[in-house]
């Protein structure tokens, strides 16, 4: 797994290597860990990593602006932002960041958001295949929003495209079982819980990037799929 660190702050970019260092010493975990000390020199990259820690405050650019330029390379990135101010909190939390560290680091937090995201990481890059007649495509199941029924073929709605399968929608749904963020909240739609941003018991929305949908929740379907929200937004927060 790729880690980048981006903090000016020489101790800092130190103690996380340690910790990655360590786990990777109890564990089966690789890390290729690349270290730099300002945002300017990573901006004009097209540099593509797995998991990032970035300082928010630093001289020329910004972490926030960093961090948007490493989402737009890897839109699948685990972000990490670390500082000592809270004031950049929300624009950090509109970048879909995943976890928040303040200074100082604290050892069991840091390991336990870690662990979390190793865990999410390996979901993330789980690819399926695709089959349409004579056409193949390889997706990423975190990439898939939602699947649906038009015109009696399974459309799969991905957050760049939309595919269409020769399988049917009870296909697609044993397919992605072991995918604890795929929920059913009506007969002819699996949705990856990812993208929701809110629900109750007739409708849910959904966010993609910068683009917003809403799809039907029926009466029979709303308390499993409000049990499996739940489910996965702990399993996300790492409770």
């Amino acid at each position: 797994m790729n880690v980048l660190i981006c903090d000016d702050d020489l101790k800092i970019v130190q103690q996380i290597k340690n910790f990655l260092l360590k786990l990777s010493k109890q564990s089966t975990y690789n890390f290729d860990i690349t270290c730099f000390s300002n945002g300017d020199s990573i901006l004009d990259k097209q540099i593509k990593t797995d998991f990032a820690f970035i300082d928010i405050e630093m001289p020329l650019v910004n972490g926030l602006t960093l961090s948007a330029q490493l989402k737009r390379v890897n839109s699948n990135i685990i972000i990490f932002i670390i500082t000592s101010h809270d004031a950049y909190l929300d624009d950090a939390m509109d970048l879909d960041v995943f976890r928040y560290l303040s200074k100082p680091i604290d050892n069991n937090r840091f390991f336990r958001a870690l662990n979390t995201a190793i865990n999410y990481y390996h979901s993330n890059t789980q690819i399926i295949t695709l089959e349409y007649y004579d056409e193949y495509y390889s997706v990423f199941t975190s990439d898939i929003v939602y699947i649906t029924i038009e015109e009696r073929k399974a459309a799969i709605i991905t957050r760049q495209k939309k595919f269409y399968t020769n399988k049917k929608l009870s296909y697609w749904k044993e397919k992605l079982k072991d995918y604890d963020y795929f929920a059913q909240p009506h007969y002819s739609y699996l949705v990856n819980l990812r993208y929701v941003s809110d629900f109750n018991k007739t409708q849910l929305n959904i966010n993609i990037d910068l683009r917003s949908e809403t799809l039907p929740i029926s009466q029979r379907n709303y308390s499993n799929f409000k049990k499996n929200f739940k489910k996965a937004y702990f399993a996300y927060i790492g409770v």
